[in-house]
């Protein structure tokens, strides 16, 4: 451990002197966009390499597509440093195409922020990683936002996808004709479909997270796979199976969603061990097994009768009476919890806490004339509105429109700033508030007039105050003179407010 540690200090040092090191047959290629290393370019990295190479990719922000077609490790400066500052951002510059194109196999990428261009059509285009016919590739502790396809594997076997957070895109994590990968510690947030299997057979889905997307976890016409010890909450269905057969979910958390599980189409896959707790626990269609040998699952809506030793109530849990289809061991305790008597109601508080929670400020000052302030908490807007109206723009340093309408926020804050905050959020420091405020493009401004009842009062184009952010939002970079009607209106608003 102390050699691979003094092995990393050595070559985040020669990082900074932008040298090339040999390890062996295999070298550690240095990519500097400042010019700094042996090539300002990953896909000039790429090229050059050869078959076993690192290449160690320094913060900034690098607009291309990369085509790998080499059995390589290509890593970001901060997973070597465990920076969380000096980040690695990947942009792609051609709209329809992948930012990382894997063809080969042997490929391991890790630690980059990866976003596309929401303007692709093909059917995998805009993907942040799409790998076709390969095995052993390794995706770990990447960032994808924005992208129309998070990660793709198409007629793939054998990779491992760990630790990548995948949000505000169409699909987050997509495997079609693909088997034997294994997906863990994986947060798919705010997707249409957060992790969707396209005939794919016996692959491992472990200790995963999917929040908040349309369907969690979605199983299409794929058997033999396993689904264990995953989160799967506040999704319109938690996790949903068509024409799927002889999977096993056990051990999963299912909290808050519409419906947790759905099954069309479906038979022989086995459900047990599972937590329900939902609007609509389980809707079965097909004829599935919801118990195992030993247990069942624990539903929150389930009558607590008499249990026996085991903590297997006495009467089934019936899913569809029309079809037979019950959990005949339902459980009569949290698998959570062995605590029976704890308050079994979950509230949806995951952004209510951090709507109300108390943080202190990053910056003393709230409200400053000719200030922009950046914040990363909802308490330092809470506590700015206050004092007025508050201009919120959501944005990210590796946007260039965003970095475009800097000097526009610059001018704002100088004219309306003794009536107004001019604030900026970067959507990369808190990916909650990104969810919390629903952005799906960037810029994304809104004057936010108040809070009434626990939500935002959001001031309009058209002078009229609403709590529909999507109606009241500005989106794209655009001429000063509409982010100023809208401020103008939100100060008329709040001086006819004080006289009456």
């Amino acid at each position: 451990m102390k050699g691979e540690l003094v092995q990393i200090i050595l070559i985040i040092f020669l990082i900074m002197l932008g040298t090339a090191v040999t390890q062996g047959d295999a070298s550690v290629i240095i990519v500097n966009n400042s010019g700094e290393g042996n090539y300002t370019s990953i896909q000039e990295a790429v090229r050059n390499a050869q078959h076993g190479d690192t290449i160690l990719v320094s913060p900034g922000v690098y607009r291309e597509n990369i085509k790998v077609d080499k059995e390589l490790t290509i890593l970001s400066y901060s997973t070597l440093s465990g920076s969380q500052t000096n980040r690695t951002y990947v942009i792609g510059a051609m709209p329809g195409n992948a930012v990382f194109n894997i063809s080969t196999d042997n490929v391991t990428i890790e630690g980059f922020h990866i976003a596309g261009d929401p303007s692709g059509t093909d059917k995998y285009g805009n993907a942040g990683f799409y790998l076709e016919s390969v095995r052993n590739c390794s995706l770990r502790n990447n960032t994808l936002m924005l992208n129309d396809l998070g990660i793709v594997l198409k007629n793939s076997q054998g990779n491992y996808l760990e630790g990548n957070l995948v949000s505000l895109g169409s699909k987050g994590i997509t495997l079609d004709n693909s088997e034997d990968n294994v997906l863990s510690d994986n947060l798919v947030l705010r997707n249409d479909q957060g992790v969707s299997l396209n005939n794919s057979f016996n692959n491992t889905l472990i200790n995963n997270t999917a929040d908040s997307n349309e369907i969690g976890i979605f199983l299409k016409m794929s058997q033999g796979n396993e689904l264990a010890y995953n989160l799967v909450l506040k999704n319109k269905y938690g996790i949903r199976g068509h024409s799927a057969g002889t999977n096993i979910l056990t051990s999963n958390n299912l909290y808050l969603n519409d419906v947790g599980v759905h099954l069309s189409d479906s038979s022989n896959n086995s459900l047990y061990g599972n937590e329900f707790i939902n609007v609509a626990n389980a809707i079965d269609e097909g004829r599935n097994i919801w118990n195992s040998s030993s247990a069942g699952n624990f539903w929150d809506n389930h009558e607590r009768t008499e249990a026996d030793e085991n903590g297997i109530i006495g009467t089934p849990y019936v899913i569809n009476r029309t079809r037979g289809t019950a959990d005949y061991m339902p459980l009569v305790n949290r698998l959570s919890s062995d605590d029976s008597s704890q308050n079994r109601n979950i509230k949806d508080n995951t952004l209510s806490i951090l709507f109300n929670k108390k943080y202190p400020p990053i910056f003393p000052r709230t409200r400053e004339k000719g200030i922009v302030i950046e914040t990363i908490e909802l308490e330092q807007i809470n506590k700015s509105l206050d004092e007025g109206p508050v201009f919120l723009r959501l944005g990210a340093e590796w946007c260039s429109a965003c970095q475009s309408m800097r000097p526009i926020l610059d001018e704002l804050a100088a004219e309306y700033g003794e009536n107004a905050t001019i604030m900026s959020i970067n959507i990369n420091q808190n990916i909650q508030l990104a969810t919390y405020f629903d952005v799906g493009y960037i810029p994304d401004s809104t004057v936010i007039m108040g809070i009434e009842n626990g939500k935002y009062i959001y001031m309009q184009p058209d002078g009229n105050i609403t709590t529909d952010r999507v109606s009241a939002r500005i989106v794209g970079l655009q001429n000063k003179d509409e982010y100023e009607k809208v401020l103008k209106h939100a100060l008329a608003y709040e001086e006819k407010r004080k006289t009456v």
